[in-house]
């Protein structure tokens, strides 16, 4: 009985020690063909921003809309800000009614 037992916890401290060893390996150990990788991703990844932002610069705006005499005489419709009221200093209180109503729920039981 006691030996059987023995042979179980051997076998699975030798298991879990393998399975240790394999996650450290997966996690921790790289390979060259995964670094290889890595870095023909990263290679690829730069080539496209580096083609976006070739890109982005030869945009060219014409400005010459800006010096146009209708759009100069294009006048702004700002709305002011309307000014409203403040809310309470504590939004959780109850209101003038709830606490009206409360009183007279105690002055009520007071009464009794």
């Amino acid at each position: 009985m006691k030996n059987s037992k023995n042979k179980r916890t051997i076998i699975l401290v030798i298991i879990l020690i393998g399975l240790l060893i394999l996650a450290y390996k997966i996690m921790f150990v790289s390979d060259n063909s995964s670094a290889e990788g890595t870095i023909d991703e990263n290679v690829i990844a730069t080539q496209r921003v580096e083609a976006v932002l070739n890109q982005i610069q030869s945009i060219n705006f014409d400005t010459s809309v800006m010096e146009n005499q209708n759009f100069k005489s294009l006048q702004s419709i700002d709305m002011p800000n309307l000014s409203l009221p403040i809310g309470r200093k504590n939004p959780f209180a109850g209101t003038s009614n709830s606490s009206a109503s409360a009183t007279v729920l105690n002055s009520t039981s007071k009464s009794n």
